[in-house]
Parts: structure tokens; sequence; C-alpha cells
């Protein structure tokens, strides 16, 4: 069983149970600000990484071995072809972590405004679980953000789940403006969770 986690803003996601047709599978759409849907997220805030969060923390104990976390759009300007086959690329890597978007490299967070804020804000959330010198130079080079992908729950299980509910209630409460808080995510979630922390001793605490 594959648990696909979609991140859904008033949009109409009938497509996402397509996927149902490749492999068994346990649809979970969470919604932002509707409380008809028990999968919900009180404020619009964060984009999808506050859903990835509160899907983390809800199931953080009954994890199946592989969620599939996607957007609420089928088709988009970060992923080649539909979501459908990118779903199909993801499983057929045999990867226990996938970025399914392969058309928004982070090679340019180096020269990113954000660039400082960033670092200050992984300096207070991120650094005590992954020290940055523990990361290579080149630690963004090659990597992609946009945020959807496939992952193992040994991945998500490398840090505790008081971890993901401080970034949940941090992306909640920031008074950081727009999309901003959603992209410090994007260029973090391959820090937590590909190869690039292998070798990284991670506290537990």
């Amino acid at each position: 069983m594959i648990h696909i986690v979609v991140s859904r803003y008033h949009k109409n996601v009938s497509w996402i149970y397509r996927l149902a047709n490749i492999c068994e599978v346990n649809i979970i759409v969470y919604d932002k600000e509707n409380q008809d849907n028990i999968f919900n997220i009180p404020v619009n805030k964060g984009y999808e990484a506050s859903t990835y969060l509160k899907y983390i923390i809800d199931y953080y104990d009954n994890l199946p071995n592989l969620t599939f976390f996607v957007q609420d759009d089928e088709y988009a300007w970060h992923h080649s072809g539909s979501i459908e086959q990118q779903f199909c690329h993801a499983l057929n890597s045999k990867s226990e972590y996938y970025n399914i978007n392969d058309k928004c490299p982070l090679d340019g967070f180096h020269k990113s405004v954000w660039k400082d804020q960033y670092l200050e804000w992984y300096s207070k959330y991120i650094e005590h679980y992954v020290p940055v010198k523990s990361l290579p130079d080149d630690w963004m080079t090659g990597e992609r953000g946009c945020a959807q992908f496939l992952v193992h729950k040994n991945r998500i299980h490398r840090f505790p789940k008081e971890f993901y509910i401080s970034l949940y209630d941090w992306l909640l409460s920031t008074d950081i403006p727009g999309n901003i808080p959603a992209v410090f995510l994007e260029w973090t979630w391959h820090v937590l969770w590909s190869d690039i922390t292998s070798n990284t001793q991670m506290p537990q605490s």
C-alpha cells in the first residue's frame, strides 16, 4: 500500500484517482480552510509544505513504506508530462527518495535574495539535526525544488515527530509573507531525505 497525499486548495483533483489503476494506493486529499474535510489545514499558509508536514504528524507512527506527495495540478511547469507518468517513473526508480519535478533546479540558490534569510531560518530549525558543515559545498547544485516526491518511511523517520511539529507550527505562525516559507522547505526537503545526508549522525531530540 502506498499513500498518495494531495495538497489541494479549491481545485478539482479527480485526476488523482487514476493512480489507483497503477498499484494499491490510499489517496488522502488535504484541504486548506475546509472544515468539512477531516484532513484540513486551518489556514492557507505554507502552500504544499504545511500539508506534507501535517500528514507526517498525523501518520508518523503509522506510515506506509512509501508516500507520494503531490500538489493539486496534474500538469504543471515544474514537471514533465502528467503526475500519473511521473508516479510511474518514481516507482520504477526503486529509490527511497525521488523528486518528480525535473524542470526546477536549485542551482540559482546562491544568488537568491532570500539566501541569508534562509540560512538564518536553517540555523534555528534544521542545524541541530543536519549541520551545514556536514553538507557538501554544492549541496543545492543539481537538486530540484517545487516539492513533489516519493519518500520511504525510513527517510521520514530519520527525524523525530517533534521536528516536523516545530516546522509545521512555524509555517502556520510565521509573519514571513507570500510563498517564501514554502520555498524554504523546497530548498530543504532533499537535505532531510536524500542521500546527501546518509552519512550524517542525526540526534533524535
